[in-house]
C-alpha cells in the first residue's frame, strides 16, 4: 500500500523562512513537521515562488499578530515608561520657567497627542507631558480655534479675559518707545497706566511682554543677610556716592550724586575729573540751604571723598545739624540705595547713548536726571515719580488702578462679540 505524501501550506514555509515559527505555531504543530523540511525551507530564497512580493504584506500581519499576543507585556512596559516619566517630571518641576516653555510649545504638544490619539488615549498621552486635561484643552483651543480679531489668534469666546488687540498694541508701542525702551518693565507699565493708555494688572503686563518677545533682563538675587536701611518720609536720610563713567574718548568722569533715601529723588549731582570732597560738600550745602530739613542723617561709604577734614568740618559745624553715618562701619547696612541709582542712571540712560566727551555727558546727564526725577514712575514708590514722592504725594498704587474692574467687564463684552466662525 502506497503512503500518501504529506503537503504543507505555503504560509507555513514562509513562517519558517522568516524565523517566526516559535511565535505562530504551537509546540505540537512544530513537532509534527520533519526537521529536514524545516531545514530545507530555511535555506530557500524568498524569490523562489511567483508573486513573492506578497510575503511582505503577510510578514507585516504576522508581526502585528505577534505584538497583539504580547499585549500584556506591552502594557507592563508602558506602565514602566509612565513611572519613569513621573519621576522625570518630579525632577524637572523645580526648574524655573518650565511651564512657560511647555506653553510656548503648545502647537507641537497638541499636534503630537492628536496624531496618536487613535492608539493612545488622551488622558494617558498627556501624562507624558505632565499636563492636566483642562490645560490640554486650553492648548487645543488656542491651536485649533483661531480668531482673527485676537492679536494672538486665541478664541475670543473661550478666552474672553484676554487683552484686546488695541491693548496689546499699546504694550508693544510702550515697550519699543525709544524714550522708555531701556527702563525697567515696571516703570514702563506704570507710565502707560499713568498716561491712561492701559488698564490691566502688572502680572498681565509682564505676561504679554513675554508673549511679544520682550524678555526679562537678568537680575542678581539679593543675599539672605541683606538688611537695608529704612526711612518713612522725605528729608530723613540723604545718601551720597560717586560713580565712574567713561566716554568714547576713553576719559574717565566721576559723577557725584546726592539723593533722598525715601523718595529716591536726585537732590543734586555734578561731574568732575576725579572724586572730590569739595563737590560732596557743595552738593550737601546747597541742598540743605534749599530744603532745610529739620533733622538730617547723611549716609556715605568710607571712601576718601566722604571721610576727610573738608567734609567733617562742614558737617560738625553747629550751624548745620547733620549726623554723618559711614555705611558698614557706624551701621551694619550698606549704601545700596544710591548705588542702585548709579546703575539705573548708567544702564537705562547713559550707556544706551554714544557719549563722546565731557560736554555731551553733561548735556545727556542733565536730561537723564530730569527724566528720572519727573517722568519715570517707580513701583517701589507706588507708581509715583521721585519728585512727586519727595513733595509729599502718598505712596499708594491703588490710585492708579481704580478702573480695572470696569475695563475687565468691557473687555469681556467686546471679546464675546468678536466670536470666530468656529464659535458661531
Amino acid at each position: 500500500m502506497t503512503q500518501n505524501r504529506q503537503s504543507w501550506d505555503t504560509a507555513v514555509k514562509h513562517v519558517v523562512r522568516n524565523g517566526l515559527i516559535n511565535d505562530i505555531l504551537s509546540k505540537e504543530q512544530i513537532a509534527s513537521i520533519p526537521r529536514s523540511n524545516i531545514y530545507r525551507w530555511k535555506q530557500e530564497p524568498n524569490n523562489k515562488y511567483q508573486f513573492c512580493e506578497i510575503n511582505k504584506v503577510v510578514q507585516d500581519e504576522i508581526h502585528l499578530i505577534k505584538r497583539i499576543n504580547q499585549s500584556s507585556k506591552l502594557k507592563k512596559i508602558n506602565q514602566a515608561y509612565f513611572e519613569l516619566a513621573d519621576i522625570f517630571h518630579e525632577i524637572i518641576s523645580s526648574i524655573k520657567g518650565i511651564k512657560g516653555l511647555m506653553k510656548e510649545r503648545a502647537i507641537l504638544i497638541v499636534n503630537s497627542i492628536e496624531k496618536v490619539n487613535n492608539h493612545i488615549p488622551i488622558n494617558k498621552a498627556i501624562k507624558i507631558f505632565n499636563l492636566s486635561r483642562s490645560t490640554y484643552e486650553n492648548y487645543k483651543s488656542i491651536v485649533v480655534h483661531t480668531c482673527e480679531p485676537s492679536y494672538f489668534k486665541w478664541c475670543m469666546r473661550r478666552f474672553s479675559n484676554q487683552l484686546l488687540a488695541s491693548e496689546v498694541k499699546t504694550i508693544k508701542e510702550y515697550m519699543a518707545h525709544p524714550d522708555y525702551k531701556f527702563w525697567s518693565k515696571s516703570s514702563i507699565y506704570l507710565k502707560a497706566l499713568r498716561d491712561k493708555k492701559l488698564t490691566c494688572g502688572i502680572s498681565t503686563f509682564y505676561k504679554y511682554c513675554r508673549l511679544l518677545g520682550f524678555k526679562n533682563r537678568p537680575r542678581r538675587r539679593k543675599s539672605d543677610s541683606y538688611r537695608p536701611v529704612k526711612t518713612s518720609k522725605p528729608n530723613e536720610l540723604w545718601c551720597a556716592d560717586v560713580t565712574i563713567f567713561k566716554t568714547s574718548d576713553t576719559t574717565k568722569h566721576y559723577i557725584h550724586f546726592l539723593m533722598d533715601h525715601f523718595s529716591k529723588f536726585i537732590i543734586g549731582y555734578k561731574v568732575c575729573s576725579k572724586p572730590s570732597a569739595k563737590t560732596i560738600k557743595e552738593l550737601l550745602d546747597t541742598s540743605y540751604c534749599k530744603y532745610r530739613p529739620d533733622s538730617l542723617r547723611f549716609l556715605t561709604d568710607g571712601g576718601s571723598e566722604n571721610v576727610n577734614t573738608t567734609l567733617s568740618n562742614f558737617i560738625d559745624s553747629p550751624i548745620i545739624p547733620i549726623i554723618h553715618i559711614i555705611a558698614q562701619k557706624d551701621v551694619v547696612y550698606s549704601n545700596s540705595m544710591v548705588e542702585a541709582l548709579n546703575k539705573v542712571i548708567k544702564h537705562q540712560f547713559l550707556f544706551p547713548k554714544d557719549i563722546i566727551n565731557a560736554n555731551q555727558l553733561e548735556t545727556i546727564l542733565k536730561q537723564s536726571v530730569v527724566s528720572y526725577n519727573t517722568l519715570r514712575p517707580q513701583k517701589s514708590l507706588g507708581g509715583n515719580t521721585p519728585l512727586e514722592t519727595f513733595k509729599g504725594k502718598s505712596v499708594d498704587i491703588t490710585k492708579y488702578c481704580q478702573n480695572f474692574h470696569a475695563q475687565k467687564s468691557l473687555r469681556q463684552e467686546m471679546n464675546r462679540k468678536n466670536t470666530c466662525k468656529l464659535c458661531i
